[in-house]
């Protein structure tokens, strides 16, 4: 039997031929195999230093999950007794990213970000016409009005007016460049996932050493989109798009520089772990290498040198995902590279000098690599040679790249309070009934004395020594619950100093002293909202305003719209929001009192009122529908107040003229003999 083939598969095959020998050819080149392995050396460093952070967050993990080390948990085993772990690091950590939230996320606030225009804009060379312009205008038109030329001094003050205009006119627009902007990088984080990173970054915030999110990095977004069928109805088609999206990044899974501080410092690499999916995405982005990704896919699954099961393992059982060992779909594992290349190197790799134009220049660069293949080598595209991450710490360490958490900060405090509440079950349960003392001396031999029941009798015989001691003796150990309570209770009380977040913030009504009366507690959530501001100021200025800066310079470099790009400046003001909120909803119910006399009502008004009844229901989280009417509603009221009190038939006074009525008082003005 003979194959037949197509002219059409004889194309098709030597097209992948061609293909495979020119991949081949080009992850051989010096440049590539010299980016391998300087990848492979700096990583090796980068992981052997990030060994004690891994750790500690592990430990962390543990402590948050309300596990035991397996060191400890052995000690605790071999003693015997209870094992029990009390949950005070869970509540720290959910306290603080409901707070967090509540401060940064919360809808009625809006963004936790702000963009405004520079307050003095500078006039461009191409304005000058314009100056001229309205300035000869004026001229003529005071000539024309007065008859002679302006002097010197007029002309001068001409000019300054005509700048203010322009500039004023320059402001203007320049608000309405901004506002759309603003509209455009809040659409961006809609559709690109910058709500769920946030909120992930805070859990990660409260739980681990340091917190990240990365973005915008450019993908494939699938999308709906809406056109019509042959008979003219609307139909759903499937779409693709390439836009930013943002992400939080497992701390587990970036390895920085040893030695650094902060990102931009040195060399950061990621570890992905892609499955099918998450890698053909990659096809068809610009700058990946399309023949590599699809010759890694066809390789199958490809687990490399930089995978520390130890931790990855014991990682995902911390996090609840138990998987197999055998899983039924491949999975990837990518390690991107952030960093500088010097340029000698890259010479020596293969770039040419028109590349590289300064062999003595450091380089930034991005490459990443899935099992033997290098998918993507590129030079870094920021202008300024960042990189698309951000992170903080809920308390940084200066001069250190990881900081500290909640479960470090309580670490001793939560294994005092475990202790504790592990002596009081093992004394509860010893203290729970009596204690026997058998002397087995007076017992039978075939007696169980384990078998314990109501009108038992018990067998006994002489004392050999001739003793009078019970056979059989009760007695009741003492209870030391009271005492263990006293010490878990000051020691879960340190908690909150410790960790800066109070029980009355998650809920504790067990609050004294000056937490019993309302104004004492607003004080103390006052002084207690100064350690959460600190933390929101390291949100504002080292997440907040870098990722949306960076939005603001893509949209600037790439998007087509010219009419939502000017000059601008990213405003972070989550920490400002706080600082306000705390005394703004205070004063506006003071404000609210003060106001309620007839000579302010008079100068406010009803509408003022309602305004100001307005904002202190919403600040008090209130239903605001259904307390104050909207400007409409109430125009529709007073109207029919109106009308009804128009159509009321008028109030007749004894005499049997109107009440108040104008005729009434020139009778009482004649009685009187005045005009």
């Amino acid at each position: 039997m003979l194959r037949v083939v197509s002219n059409q598969d004889l194309d098709r095959e030597e097209e992948d031929k061609r293909r495979d020998m020119e991949l081949a050819e080009r992850q051989a080149t010096p440049l590539l195999q010299g980016l391998t392995h300087h990848m492979k050396t700096a990583f090796d460093a980068a992981k052997e230093a990030k060994r004690p952070i891994e750790e500690r967050m592990l430990t962390s993990l543990r402590q948050r999950n309300g596990e035991y080390d397996p060191d400890k948990l052995a000690d605790i085993q071999e003693f015997g007794g209870s094992d029990i772990f009390m949950m005070i690091t869970e509540t720290k950590c959910r306290a603080a990213e409901s707070w967090i939230r509540d401060i940064l996320l919360e809808e009625d606030a809006g963004p936790p970000w702000d963009i405004s225009s520079t307050p003095l804009p500078e006039l461009p060379p191409e304005v000058e016409g314009d100056i001229n312009e309205r300035i000869a205008e004026k001229v003529m038109q005071m000539i024309q009005d007065e008859g002679e030329s302006p002097s010197q001094q007029a002309i001068k003050e001409l000019r300054q007016v005509a700048v203010e205009e322009i500039r004023a006119e320059m402001v203007h627009e320049a608000m309405n460049r901004i506002e759309g902007m603003k509209l455009k990088i809040k659409d961006q984080f809609a559709q690109g996932g910058w709500v769920e990173a946030f909120g992930e970054f805070i859990t990660d915030l409260a739980t681990f050493p340091s917190a990240f999110v990365k973005g915008p990095v450019v993908r494939r977004q699938r999308m709906l989109e809406w056109g019509k069928d042959e008979n003219g109805k609307t139909k759903a088609i499937a779409g693709e798009r390439l836009a930013p999206e943002f992400e939080r990044v497992d701390p587990f899974r970036i390895y920085p520089e040893p030695g650094i501080s902060r990102l931009d410092d040195g060399y950061l690499f990621e570890h992905h772990r892609l499955s099918r999916s998450d890698l053909s995405e990659l096809i068809g982005v610009p700058a990946y290498d399309e023949d590599a990704i699809r010759a890694v896919l066809d390789d199958g699954a490809a687990v490399t040198w930089f995978v520390d099961e130890g931790v990855e393992r014991e990682k995902e059982e911390l996090e609840g995902n138990h998987t197999p060992f055998s899983k039924p779909a491949d999975m990837y594992d990518a390690l991107e590279f952030w960093g500088k290349i010097s340029g000698k190197m890259l010479i020596e790799w293969g770039m040419t000098t028109k590349e590289v134009p300064d062999d003595a220049k450091e380089y930034d660069a991005n490459v990443w690599i899935v099992g033997n293949y290098v998918i993507k080598a590129v030079l870094n595209y920021d202008p300024l040679g960042k990189k698309p991450y951000t992170k903080t710490s809920f308390i940084k360490s200066p001069g250190s790249f990881w900081g500290k958490s909640i479960p470090e900060m309580i670490a001793d405090i939560q294994s005092v309070c475990n202790a504790a509440a592990r002596a009081i079950v093992n004394n509860m349960g010893i203290a729970s009934g009596p204690q026997i003392s058998v002397n087995l001396d007076r017992i039978p031999a075939n007696e169980d004395i384990t078998d314990m029941h109501p009108w038992k009798i018990w067998q006994t015989v002489n004392d050999p020594m001739a003793s009078s001691s019970k056979a059989i003796d009760f007695f009741q150990p003492d209870s030391n619950v009271s005492e263990l309570m006293g010490i878990y209770d000051k020691f879960s009380a340190l908690a909150d100093d410790h960790s800066g977040i109070p029980a009355y913030i998650h809920g504790n009504t067990d609050v004294s002293g000056a937490g019993r009366t309302s104004s004492g507690l607003s004080m103390l959530m006052g002084a207690a909202g100064k350690g959460i501001r600190q933390v929101v100021s390291h949100i504002d200025a080292d997440i907040v305003k870098p990722t949306v800066q960076r939005q603001f310079v893509y949209n600037m470099r790439y998007d087509e719209d010219e009419s939502i790009k000017g000059d601008a400046e990213v405003v972070a003001r989550g920490a400002t929001y706080l600082a306000v909120r705390e005394t703004t909803d205070a004063r506006r119910l003071e404000f609210l009192t003060a106001t309620a006399n007839e000579i302010d009502m008079e100068i406010i008004g009803v509408e003022g009122r309602a305004e100001i009844l307005g904002h202190v229901a919403k600040g008090l989280k209130m239903p605001l529908g259904n307390i104050v009417p909207s400007r409409e509603k109430r125009g529709v009221m007073g109207r029919q107040a109106a009308k009804a009190q128009a159509e009321a038939p008028a109030e007749l006074d004894p005499a049997g003229n109107p009440a108040g009525g104008q005729e009434g008082n020139l009778v009482s003005n004649k009685d009187t003999g005045q005009a």
